[in-house]
Formats: structure tokens, C-alpha cells, sequence
């Protein structure tokens, strides 16, 4: 490793490591080619089977297509990169930033609420939210009663019910940690499961690659692409 360090000496050598061949640059045809190319087309053609003069209309509305291709290969990077640093500029204005986003476990915090949201397809008589933790057994039921088609915010301090063992009703705050959320409302006296959204905090963001989306590395929930935020908070 100390080759590295000596003059005349690549890293790929010290590595023991052969240096990658450059591939070879392929030659490109311009339009001063392509007519330096016509013109001796014209004075070497046989003057007993001169070309016509559509020949010539074909060849140059071909090198004009393949031309017009190029640009807008290149408008269509321009683009590319525009947006790019477009998605780059929104990532630094959401990292550290709350967002209400889908998922199925939330997160009870040490000090403070739970908080999240559902999104109801239509008017319900009566909406709850299922509180349940890693066996399944059921924590707690938020009670929403009748809410209205649309997004429905919620949150809850924690605290459940609990039996003493002379029948006292007491109250009891659970422990931090993540807990899944079953949410439910009620159509024409049945249940229907309806889709569930958290609050969680944008750590990072990984800008995709062309042509692939961002996505939001959240604090609690993994990660969550950037059109599945319904709400910043």
C-alpha cells in the first residue's frame, strides 16, 4: 500500500489491480461530413446513371431526422438534469420536517401523543381505530364515532383502561414503541377496513436514479416515496 503514495505509481497498480482500458472514442459525423460526403457522392456518380434529384431530398431529410433525434435527446437531458436538481431542492426542504404518509404501525412516543390520520371513502356512522401490539392482542379503541368522507385526523395520549384485581378502573399510559393500527368504519352496520396514515420524520432522502422516484427515509417506518405524502406537518 505504500506504492500509492510514490510518484508514477496508480492506484490500480499498487492494488495489484490492472488499469481498465479506455474504450476508443467512435468516430461522429457532422454536417460538414455529411456534405463534403454528398459532394464527392455528386462528382464521382456515373454520368450515364446520374442520382436523382429525390435521392439527394432522401438523404438530407435522413441526416435531418437523425439531427433533429440528437437535439432532442439533448433538450430531453437538459430536462432530466433540471428535475433532478428540482427533486434535490425539495429533498433539503423536507428532511427533518413531519409527514403524514400510509402505513400500518405508528409509533407511540416517550412523552406525547400518538398521532395519525385515515382517509374515509365515504361518510361513516361510525369510525375506530384499533390499537394493537406484536401478538396482535388488541391495546386500545379510539372511538371516532360519525365522521365525514375525506381525511380524518387522530391522536391518543397513550393511556388504556385497566382492572384492578378488587374491580377498580385505573388509568395506565403503555410503554414507547410501535404498535399496528387496524382502522375500521362502519357501512350499512358492516365493518370495512379503510387505509391507515402515520406521522413520521423525514431523516433522509435518496434522490432516484433517472427515471426513478425519491424516496423519504423515515424515522420509525422505513421509507416512503414522495407522492405517498398526504400531508406535511
Amino acid at each position: 500500500m505504500n506504492n500509492v503514495d510514490k510518484p508514477g505509481v496508480t492506484s490500480f497498480e499498487s492494488l495489484g489491480i490492472a488499469k481498465p482500458k479506455e474504450a476508443p472514442k467512435q468516430p461522429k459525423l457532422g454536417q460538414e461530413d455529411f456534405m463534403k460526403l454528398m459532394t464527392t457522392q455528386l462528382n464521382n456518380q456515373d454520368p450515364f446513371k446520374p442520382m436523382e434529384n429525390g435521392d439527394f431530398l432522401t438523404q438530407m431529410a435522413q441526416f435531418s431526422a437523425v439531427s433533429g433525434l440528437k437535439d432532442i435527446k439533448d433538450n430531453f437531458k437538459v430536462l432530466t438534469d433540471a428535475m433532478t436538481s428540482n427533486q434535490a431542492l425539495q429533498a433539503s426542504t423536507l428532511v427533518g420536517r413531519k409527514v403524514l404518509v400510509p402505513g400500518d404501525s405508528n409509533v407511540m412516543p416517550d412523552q406525547g401523543v400518538m398521532q395519525g390520520a385515515v382517509e374515509l371513502p365515504a361518510s361513516t356512522s361510525n369510525l375506530s381505530i384499533k390499537v394493537t401490539d406484536a401478538s396482535g392482542e388488541l391495546i386500545h379503541t379510539i372511538d371516532m364515532g360519525s365522521q365525514k368522507e375525506g381525511l380524518v385526523n387522530y391522536q391518543w395520549n397513550g393511556m388504556k383502561q385497566i382492572t384492578q384485581d378488587d374491580g377498580r378502573e385505573t388509568e395506565q399510559r403503555i410503554a414507547a414503541g410501535q404498535y399496528k393500527i387496524v382502522a375500521e368504519m362502519e357501512v350499512e352496520g358492516k365493518p370495512q377496513a379503510v387505509n391507515a396514515l402515520i406521522v413520521d420524520k423525514v431523516d433522509s432522502v435518496s434522490l432516484g436514479k433517472q427515471g426513478e422516484a425519491m424516496t423519504l427515509n423515515l424515522a420509525n417506518s422505513g421509507s416512503s416515496k414522495l407522492a405517498d405524502i398526504r400531508q406535511l406537518m
